[in-house]
């Protein structure tokens, strides 16, 4: 159990720019930590050294989502490259397309930009020139 409490607590550390990785993989490791104790004893040096990477592993991914989620609110430049990349691959700016997808969760009524994704009639399908995928 420790050596598998090492391996999550390595992905952890290796996923850290993904997001919900290193917490997936940092709470498996100190699950995998906690468990190789057993009962009355104390963790060994690595079970230990897995619990430190996983929780500073966990910190930085947290902290780099609310980095990432606070430039997408109040960073100017980054908001125009995000419409730009969203215009590009669906058609609708950054905007719009959170609002339709709240839209589609809450009432199940699809997009237009997800009607024409499905039907293969999306710019995200076309190589610049008109070149489908």
């Amino acid at each position: 159990m420790a050596v598998a409490s090492l391996v999550m607590a390595v992905m952890a550390l290796l996923t850290i720019l993904t997001g919900l990785g290193p917490v997936f993989f940092g709470s498996m490791s100190i699950l995998f930590a906690v468990l190789s104790k057993g009962s009355g004893r104390r963790m060994n040096g690595s079970a230990l050294c897995s619990v430190m990477i996983s929780v500073v592993s966990v910190a930085a991914g947290v902290l780099l989502m609310i980095k990432v989620a606070d430039m997408i609110q109040n960073n100017p430049s980054f908001r125009s490259e995000m419409d730009k990349s969203f215009e590009m691959m669906y058609g609708v700016d950054y905007d719009d397309f959170v609002d339709g997808m709240m839209k589609y969760y809450e009432t199940g009524e699809m997009p237009e930009f997800m009607e024409k994704m499905q039907q293969g009639d999306s710019p995200y399908y076309t190589f610049p020139g008109g070149t489908q995928l």
